[in-house]
């Protein structure tokens, strides 16, 4: 019979035994771990066998091999989370003998008015709402705020607007429910940052955490500004003076201004597209309308364009809809026409970028599809009297039309314009936006509307 010292040297030991496996148990670590479908992470492990195949999975989907070292470890291997992997929770795992794993969260978000800040209007990610299943589509919620919401904003698990109250209210992106509240307008998101211009006579830049509205910094603009920009590590914001029209670039971690600098001229309708580096916007001066090319405070060049949205730089060519009737495209390094298409009448949309497509609405109430090389028509497709800013997304375009006073949301076939389900809204709504399987945009009745699958 053991000795009571002996029972316990063995209790000792079993505790230590099961400390280890505890303590020094199979782990992996991933670089990202939220993205949205084709975002490369890094993955890195510990506690494996020494010299071991670790075979890596998303999910149950294989992703990628490797062999461990001399300790059992392995770092920085390259893996792409999946094309078709949906909005929600998911893991990577890694698997010699048994088996450890970390989650990543798929989002499909469309955290600025152009989704990106080269304004392209086009969301690559999105892969739940399809041509398929559009037809679907159910209101899921609508928040009512004090006075009309403004185009929304989706990052994170949440839907940003601001309202003509003067605040911009963060909601829960699936729900509706009310998170917080600031006073301020025109929000635009970035590695959990909200940055919005304040309301009224503030002139102040505000950058917000995200989640819990905490104020991270503000700088004062201290003239009136137009909503931001996030490119990068960067938050540019125009502002109308007396005299003409500056541009800000700030830092976006800490509100440093790099930059500030006058252009000659006052600013028309929509906020600018960004790429590389470079500014475009649609700006008029007191004999001529232009669009302008800024790059560090300075102007590359300008065409003759009477611009009346917000354009899109997108592969190396910006796109402007005109009150001349015309859709162009000029060459973003040098200025230079490549094309441009008549439609019937004035084209005050912001065109949508996807895919070989450029998607114009006309106040023809035509929505039209060009080769974006060529400029050639595609299709048309009448959907009323006046056809506002599509968003494009998974084959699928989306845009508002407006039958005098009856306003719809259509959905066309991206590829051949044919209908494929059309929804009555308030009037007034602003243009939409497609992420995580949702269809949001805002209405002149106060309220912010969200489309889902049932």
């Amino acid at each position: 019979m053991p000795s009571p010292a002996d029972v316990s040297a063995v209790r000792c030991g079993i505790a230590v035994l099961l400390l280890a496996s505890v303590s020094f148990g199979q782990a992996i670590q991933l670089s990202k771990s939220v993205g949205p479908p084709t975002t490369q992470t890094l993955v890195s492990g510990e506690h494996f066998p020494a010299d071991t195949v670790v075979n890596l999975y998303f999910d149950r989907l294989g992703v990628g091999q490797v062999t461990t070292d001399g300790t059992g470890s392995f770092s920085d291997v390259p893996i792409q989370v999946p094309k078709g992997a949906l909005p929600g929770k998911h893991y990577v795992i890694g698997k010699a003998q048994t088996e450890a794993k970390a989650r990543f969260l798929v989002r499909t978000n469309w955290p600025q008015y152009g989704f990106g800040s080269n304004g392209g209007r086009h969301n690559p990610f999105e892969n739940v709402l399809s041509p398929k299943n559009v037809d679907k589509l159910t209101l899921r919620f609508s928040y009512s705020a004090p006075a009309g919401l403004g185009p929304p904003v989706v990052s994170g698990g949440m839907v940003y607007s601001s309202s003509n109250d003067g605040n911009v209210y963060a909601l829960t992106a699936d729900t509706g429910t009310l998170v917080w509240k600031a006073e301020g307008y025109g929000p635009a998101l970035a590695d959990g940052i909200v940055y919005f211009m304040g309301s009224g006579s503030d002139t102040f830049l505000y950058a917000r955490n995200a989640k819990t509205g905490a104020l991270v910094w503000a700088f004062n603009i201290q003239i009136s500004a137009f909503a931001p920009v996030v490119s990068g590590k960067v938050v540019y914001v125009t502002a109308a003076t007396v005299a003409g029209y500056d541009l800000f670039a700030l830092d976006a971690r800490t509100g440093f201004l790099f930059w500030r600098d006058f252009i000659w001229a006052t600013p028309d309708l929509g906020a600018p597209a960004i790429a590389k580096g470079t500014i475009y916007v649609g700006a008029s001066g007191s004999s001529s309308s232009d669009l302008l090319a800024v790059s560090n405070g300075s102007v590359l060049w300008q065409y003759p364009i009477a611009v009346s949205s917000s354009p899109a730089a997108v592969n190396g060519v910006v796109y402007a809809g005109s009150a001349d009737d015309n859709v162009y495209a000029m060459d973003a390094t040098t200025g230079s026409l490549r094309w441009k298409y008549s439609a019937a009448k004035s084209v005050y949309s912001s065109p949508a970028v996807a895919e070989g497509f450029v998607y114009a609405g006309s106040a023809d109430g035509s929505i039209y599809a060009l080769n974006a090389g060529t400029g050639a028509l595609v299709w048309k497709r009448s959907i009323g009297y006046f056809a506002m800013s599509p968003a494009v997304a998974n084959g699928v375009v989306y845009v508002v039309s407006s039958n005098g006073n009856v306003y719809h949301l259509n959905a066309l076939n991206a590829k051949t314009g044919v209908p494929l389900w059309k929804y009555v809204v308030k009037p007034e709504p602003t243009d939409p936006v497609v992420a995580n399987g949702m269809v949001y945009f805002g209405s002149g009745d106060g309220n912010l509307y969200a489309l889902g699958l049932p």
